[in-house]
């Protein structure tokens, strides 16, 4: 009866029909579509090599404005081949599944297919889903009835789905199709699985099962775990995680922002083949040494230094590989930072004033355990001289300027100039000899290294010497996780930090059984530390036959350690052969027949395993004289079709239709819990044959029954389900509006009952006064008279709101868009705000509570009614101030976790100034009711006055108080405290009372329900902000000069900035000229920047330079930089701005 009116309620829906006939029909429909898609694509690309040849025609070779055109025309070509490829496999299988449901919130029922790229029609309508569509996840995690799906800043949606449809689709022909009601099928898979390699890589897509879905589709922003027993798809399943993260996070992760860690050369060669199948290019992969050797930066010599294999036979060596190792190697830089950095107490000459004392110097130190010890010498000197500069300024004894200029001298370098010259070879050397007094000697490296000696190195470079951090990856993907020891992990977790992990492994695949991980424990206390990171279990085997699982579970019976259980897939083939031979001769012959046999019957990957590399490599010269051989050096191999011959070793992570296991005897693997490992995984290889040829002595892990009593134990399993995030309710754009205008009502009527309906606050008007490049970023306010802290909030969110939407110039004075903020829920962010993009020049910070939001108009940042006509008449920007442009328009840099910690607070006779690694905080005190915060980006800078009261009208008494663990400002009637440690900011009453914090683990993020996010404008974003729409910045010594020439001509005006180089204009700038008088440049305008230390020339020089082009346009307003940027120079920016907007 269900049935019945679900079909009926489809007959009214206009959706695909059910049966055959009208299967057959879409399916017809869907390969037009595609097959239009496919002969477009194939039209452009036609198109772009004609432009290429019509380039290489019209432009000589070293034109630079060919090489610019040819560039863009070749990136063209590579996008629509891309594109085309995607096309081809929407072609050849439209689609894989189909789900029908019905949205509560609509009164009709909606159908989708699924295939492994999308498809759309010619109106751009999706008529084939892609798999990594939000609503993609429904076909894989769910039965039939009510369920939901997530879309990323979307929210949570419900549906019920009311059928699940599964289509076996070959050259274009419908074999089969058939309705399911479980999770997932496991006859499609099976049938699948028996398949050969090459047809099940193409398949996997189409069969990815419950507990793998969960995993691809996690957040990336989290930390990850996998478990995963021989043969569940770890390589696979990380592989369609990179694939939907850079599908469904594009805005947050490029394909540079992936690192891939594989065990060898040859796995990553395979991942390397696949991902583009995947629709992923550009990720770079690479071994964990490679991965160390590129965290040394200059310090590895190519030439001078080399790699090598740990070896695994050497016990003494597999100490290195454990945390223990990591601790000595901690230790040992602690003591040597505490020999190197001066511990005695500073005290200023003639007074005898302690500056810095033993005990802040040690807790700073240890404090600070981000920084190298380079850059905590930088840092104490900078300490020092604050304290230094502020003990001589207005104090009773005065020093004569040529002694305080010597002190000063002295102070700047107190800790050392800042450059480390050791070596960190020599470091580790020293630290190797420390440990062999220790009783833990271990060979020492010359000048050839292994992954653990690597690891150390780089943590030493970090540890030591670093002065300018490079962020390296935003989300690491480790594969075959269990082979690399707690060193690894302990310095990849020092030296990459900010970035998320992925790590895949199996305990019963450590083949590096002394020091790689038996177990999870303790890379899980490192790494898991968050929220929502997980540790999950792949529990079922889909590459073996039943044959083959049960001959590789006997293997690992023989084993005394713990496994995690293995639930294969039933699929059965042909029993393992076990055979003898008498010679070496027959093996081999016998080994070649086998062979053969298989390729006769269609099976394209065979691998031949042997122990290590010399017999692999003696086994590959033999065969080749009877049949084809891949490539035998191991470093350049590349998997596919054909017979491999490799090492136990390199075979993990890699599967292969039929393995010939040869000449496994007791002598190449004895009987201990190493070698169960390694032959585990060298059976565990084949999908549908194994075989296991020997001559001699056949080893007795495989000959004999598994000793009884052994290998007992088994890991509790950890089923990973949906995470947290993804349950927890998020809001549309929409819903967001509609709740914030719900509070904002609410707290306008306590606002009436408690108080006056607004505060409006009216600007001084100082005319002459333009915003610098620094912010004033937040104001708290007591009202007069006791009142509650709840309303005190509420008023202060009020005034912020309406000073940071008056925070412009007078009319006519010319200025420029200095930042804005949007508040929104706790972790919420800007309606379309972009990806974040690096560190900026200064930065707005907003404080507000709740009743913030009352004053805001949807979708704008900080408006309050009424106000907007005043706005208007002083803004010179099209945009309201605190309000945010489109996002073709806006680019938000930088993000929440910025150091904060205190490194000095210095008094001055109207405020108090604390630095941080990020920048300077200025506290200043306006009247007993009101404290004033701004901040600026950057130690070195200066916090300039904006167009608000930069102090008191008149004075009053304040305080300022600095213990070991805060900094405290207070009036009569308010205090502002700032937390020493991580730098957080609160507002405070005279009792303590809290009014507004900063979230200690995220400063510059307010507690109390609401999220700020910062940004700020680039120099050419502050001319969109005027009005000019398109503006190009281009580094000329970093940039395509082609691109930057190209550039030029597109645009009608044109700035040039230049320091003075040997009495010229810079050398680049003298080219980049060149390439545009070469070619007729003109009808332009043109703008000048000059720097130089005493006299500029450059602007001379580069104006020269034009004297034979037509029809230029100076600009009146140009810049002079006498070496660094003063207030005039920004004065000078922001008029040469809006002459250039005109």
């Amino acid at each position: 009866m269900e049935e019945e009116k679900l079909e009926r309620s489809i007959r009214k829906s206009e959706i695909p029909g059910l049966t055959r006939e009208e299967e057959e029909a879409q399916l017809a429909k869907v390969i037009g579509i595609a097959e239009q898609n496919l002969e477009q694509a194939k039209a452009d690309i036609r198109l772009a090599n004609e432009d290429l040849a019509d380039l290489m025609e019209t432009y000589d070779a070293k034109e630079a404005e060919g090489l610019a055109l040819w560039n863009n025309a070749t990136a063209k070509l590579n996008a629509y081949q891309h594109g085309m490829a995607r096309l081809e496999k929407a072609r050849k299988k439209p689609y894989f599944g189909r789900i029908d449901f019905q949205d509560p919130r609509l009164s009709f029922l909606e159908s989708y297919y699924i295939g492994r790229v999308g498809i759309s029609d010619e109106k751009a309508e999706p008529v084939v889903l892609d798999w990594r569509a939000p609503i993609s996840s429904v076909y894989y995690e769910n039965s039939t009835g009510p369920c939901s799906y997530t879309v990323s800043s979307e929210g949570t949606f419900s549906i019920d789905l009311k059928r699940k449809r599964t289509y076996e689709i070959e050259n274009d022909h419908l074999k089969d199709f058939f309705d399911s009601d479980v999770v997932a099928n496991d006859e499609l898979l099976t049938k699948y699985l028996a398949k050969n390699k090459k047809a099940v890589l193409g398949e996997i897509i189409a069969t990815i099962q419950q507990e793998q879905n969960l995993i691809i589709r996690r957040s990336p922003k989290t930390n990850l775990i996998v478990q995963g027993v021989a043969g569940s798809g770890k390589t696979t399943v990380a592989m369609h995680r990179i694939s939907y993260i850079l599908y469904n996070y594009e805005e947050d992760f490029r394909p540079e922002d992936f690192y891939i860690i594989g065990s060898n050369r040859i796995l990553l060669n395979y991942i390397t083949s696949v991902l583009p199948e995947l629709d992923v290019y550009g990720i770079r992969q690479m071994t964990m040494e490679q991965l160390f050797i590129r965290l040394l930066y200059e310090d590895w010599d190519e030439e001078k230094y080399m790699v090598h294999t740990i070896d695994r036979a050497d016990e003494k060596n597999s100490i290195k590989g454990g945390s223990g190792w990591f601790f000595d190697l901690e230790n040992f830089c602690r003591t040597y930072e505490a020999e190197q950095i001066p511990r005695e107490p500073v005290r200023l000459e003639k007074t005898g004033t302690l500056l810095l004392d033993a005990e802040y110097i040690d807790n700073y130190c240890r404090e600070q355990s981000t920084l190298s010890m380079e850059g905590k010498m930088c840092m104490l000197n900078e300490i020092l001289l604050a304290k230094f500069e502020n003990e001589v300024s207005g104090k009773e004894v005065t020093f004569p300027a040529r002694e305080k200029k010597a002190l000063k001298r002295k102070y700047e370098k107190y800790f050392g100039d800042g450059k480390w010259r050791g070596s960190i070879f020599d470091l580790y050397l020293q630290f190797l000899e420390q440990q062999a007094e220790k009783g833990k000697a271990v060979e020492v490296p010359e000048n050839s290294f292994d992954v653990y000696d690597l690891a150390a190195l780089a943590y030493l470079y970090k540890r030591i010497k670093e002065n300018d951090p490079v962020r390296e990856a935003s989300h690491v993907v480790i594969d075959e996780a269990q082979d690399f020891g707690m060193m690894a992990y302990q310095v990849l977790h020092y030296c990459l930090r900010d970035c998320t992990y992925t790590i895949m492994g199996d305990t019963s695949q450590n083949i590096h059984f002394s020091y790689g991980l038996n177990d999870w424990e303790e890379l899980k206390k490192l790494i898991l530390t968050g929220t929502y990171d997980a540790f999950g279990v792949l529990r079922k085997s889909y590459r073996n036959t039943v044959e083959i699982s049960d001959f590789a579970n006997e293997i690992l019976r023989h084993g005394d350690f713990a496994i995690y259980p293995v639930e294969p897939v039933l699929r059965h083939g042909t029993a393992v052969r076990k055979e003898a031979f008498d010679d070496e001769e027959a093996l081999l012959a016998a080994g070649v027949q086998t062979i053969k046999t298989w390729q006769a019957q269609g099976y394209e990957t065979i691998a031949v395993v042997c122990r290590d590399e010399a017999e692999a490599a003696d086994t590959a010269r033999k065969l080749k004289q009877y049949v084809p051989v891949v490539e035998e050096d191991l470093e350049t191999a590349e998997f596919g079709e054909g017979v491999m011959v490799l090492p136990v070793a390199y075979t993990k992570g890699l599967e292969f239709d039929a393995v010939l296991l040869l000449d496994p005897t007791e002598e190449k693997y004895p009987e201990n819990d190493g070698q169960v490992k390694l032959l585990y995984v060298a059976a565990t290889r084949a999908l549908h044959e194994l075989a296991v040829l020997y001559t001699g002595e056949l080893t007795g892990i495989l000959a004999k029954e598994a000793p009884k009593g052994r290998h007992n134990q088994e890991f509790a399993m950890e089923t990973l389900t949906k995470a947290k995030e993804y349950e927890k309710v998020s809001l549309t754009q929409k819903e967001a509006r509609e709740e914030n205008r719900a509070i904002g009502i609410q707290e306008m009527d306590e606002r009436n009952s408690h108080g006056p309906k607004r505060i409006v606050i009216k600007p001084e008007q100082r005319p002459g006064m333009a915003l610098g490049n620094t912010s004033t970023t937040g104001t708290a306010v007591m009202a007069k008279g006791s009142t509650a802290t709840r309303r005190a909030a509420a008023e202060t969110g009020e005034e912020i709101a309406a000073k940071t939407m008056q925070q412009r110039a007078p009319e006519g004075v010319s200025s420029i868009f200095a930042g804005a903020a949007y508040h929104g829920k706790a972790g919420g962010k800007a309606p379309g705000s972009r990806r974040s993009a690096g560190t900026q020049a200064g930065m707005q910070y907003g404080t507000g509570t709740a009743g913030v939001q009352s004053a805001k108009r949807p979708g704008g940042a900080g408006m309050v009614p009424g106000e907007a006509e005043k706005t208007e008449r002083l803004n010179t920007s099209p945009y309201a101030f605190g309000a945010i442009p489109e996002n073709e328009l806006l680019r938000i840099k930088g993000h929440s976790k910025i150091k904060c910690a205190v490194k000095w607070a210095k008094k001055g006779k109207s405020a108090v100034e604390i630095a941080s690694m990020y920048g300077i905080l200025r506290i200043t005190p306006i009247t007993p009711e009101v404290i004033r915060i701004s901040f600026v980006k950057g130690v070195t800078a200066k916090v300039q006055d904006t167009y608000w009261k930069p102090k008191a009208d008149t004075a009053f008494p304040w305080s300022a108080k600095e213990s070991k663990t805060a900094v405290l400002v207070e009036t009569e009637k308010l205090r502002v405290m700032v937390e020493k440690k991580d730098g957080a900011v609160q507002f405070l009453t005279p009792d303590n009372k809290p009014i507004l914090s900063e979230k200690r683990d995220e400063p510059r993020m307010i507690d109390g329900g609401m999220t700020w996010t910062f940004f700020d404008w680039s120099g050419s974003e502050k001319l969109k902000a005027k009005g000019c729409p398109k503006v190009v910045v281009c580094d000329l010594a970093r940039e395509d000069m082609a691109e930057a020439v190209e550039d030029a001509f597109r645009y009608g005006k044109l700035v040039l900035a230049s320091i003075t180089y040997n009495g010229e204009a810079f050398p680049f700038m003298r080219t980049f000229i060149e390439n545009l008088t070469e070619r007729n440049y003109q009808n332009r305008t043109i703008g000048l920047i000059e720097n130089g230390s005493w006299a500029p020339t450059a602007a001379k020089v580069m104006k020269g330079m034009f004297e034979k082009s037509k029809n230029i346009t100076w600009l009146e307003n140009n810049v002079k930089i006498m070496s660094s940027l003063s207030d005039e120079n920004v004065a000078e920016i922001d008029a040469m701005a809006e002459e250039l907007c005109k």
